[in-house]
């Protein structure tokens, strides 16, 4: 008699949702790394732009520098929304990694307790099988006397 868990299908149902659940959490990480390089990029221009003396610039070079400066520091507001936003999926991402991991080690506690009853049913017949043998052996040697 072999082991078979009815519920074998879900749980690789399961563990496949787990694994594209990780997946989807590790792109979200790559999404938000990505988002936060580009925001340390544009901070790093902007401490640039800030770097260049003013004295050396011509009035033209001056007001183009104020709006590059200001046209940066918009796209650094715009790029930590986008920033905090990534967080957000990734978190979320996180939890759904999380609750795919408990809902498959849920069936795989389950197919664990089910094991443990087949091999104690196992136990239990091939101890009865011994049994009867051992019963059927005095029973013959009892027939011979």
């Amino acid at each position: 008699m072999k082991f078979h868990f009815q519920l074998e299908p879900v749980l690789q149902h399961r563990a496949a949702k787990e694994v594209s659940a990780e997946q989807a959490l590790a792109m979200a990480h790559h999404e938000y790394n990505r988002r936060l390089a580009m925001l340390e990029d544009t901070r790093q221009r902007l401490e640039a732009a800030f770097d260049v003396a003013e004295e050396d610039v011509d009035v033209l070079g001056a007001a183009y520098l104020s709006f590059y400066r200001a046209s940066l520091n918009t796209k650094i507001d715009i790029q930590k929304k986008a920033v905090d936003n990534a967080s957000l999926v990734v978190e979320g991402k996180r939890n759904a990694a999380v609750q795919a991991r408990q809902e498959r080690q849920v069936i795989e506690m389950l197919k664990d307790k089910c094991y443990m009853n087949y091999k104690r049913e196992v136990a239990a017949m091939e101890q009865k099988e011994i049994d009867e043998l051992a019963l059927y052996a005095h029973q013959r040697r009892m027939d011979n006397f």
